[in-house]
C-alpha cells in the first residue's frame, strides 16, 4: 500500500473513530489512536503510536489504557522484545466479555449506591413513598439488565446470532400468518 492510499484510508477511518469517541464523551486522541491501530498492518509499539499520531507518550499511554479497558485493544509482548505492542481485539466473544464485565461493574456501583440511599432514606423521618418507589424502579431495571447480561454471557456470539435469527424468523412467519 503506498503512502497516498494509506493517507486516504486514514483520513476517513480516523475521522470516523474520532466522531465515535466524541459521541461517547471521549477525547479526539482516543479516536485517532483507534483509527491508527485499526489500519495498522500488525502490532504497533508505543513509540510507533507516538510517531504516527504526534501525541506525547503520556497521552498515548493514558488513552491506550482507556481503549484496553473498553476491550478494543490489548497489549502483547513480541518474542525477544521488552516493549509492549498493541493489537485490535478482533474476537467478538472477547469483546463481549469485556463489555459485560464493564457493565456489571458499573451496575454494581449504582446498586450499592441505591442500597445506601435507601438505608439513609429509611432513617430520615421526612422520606416520601415516591423516593422509595423511584429506587425500586431503578433497582428493577438494573436487576433485569443484569439478568439479560447473564443470559448473553451463556452463549457465544454465533449462538446468540443463531438464536435471535430463529426467533426473528418465527415472529416474521407468525405475523405473516396473521395478516389478511
Amino acid at each position: 500500500m503506498d503512502r497516498e492510499e494509506k493517507d486516504i484510508l486514514k483520513k476517513y477511518m480516523v475521522d470516523a473513530c474520532v466522531k465515535v469517541a466524541n459521541n461517547r464523551g471521549l477525547c479526539d486522541a482516543i479516536g485517532v489512536l483507534r483509527g491508527t491501530l485499526f489500519l495498522a498492518d500488525g502490532p504497533v509499539s508505543m513509540d510507533e503510536l507516538v510517531e504516527e499520531t504526534g501525541y506525547s507518550k503520556s497521552t498515548v499511554s493514558a488513552n491506550m489504557n482507556t481503549l484496553e479497558t473498553h476491550g478494543l485493544f490489548k497489549r502483547v509482548v513480541m518474542p525477544g522484545d521488552k516493549r509492549y505492542y498493541y493489537v485490535p481485539v478482533t474476537d467478538p466473544d472477547s469483546l463481549k466479555e469485556v463489555m459485560i464485565t464493564n457493565m456489571k461493574q458499573e451496575m454494581q456501583v449504582i446498586l450499592s449506591a441505591m442500597n445506601r440511599t435507601e438505608l439513609d432514606l429509611k432513617a430520615c423521618p421526612s422520606s416520601s413513598a415516591a423516593s422509595f418507589e423511584m429506587i425500586e424502579r431503578a433497582r428493577r431495571f438494573y436487576h433485569l439488565t443484569n439478568r439479560l447480561l447473564d443470559l448473553i454471557h451463556c452463549y457465544n456470539t454465533e449462538e446468540l446470532i443463531e438464536i435471535l435469527e430463529q426467533d426473528f424468523e418465527q415472529k416474521a412467519h407468525s405475523q405473516s400468518d396473521e395478516s389478511p
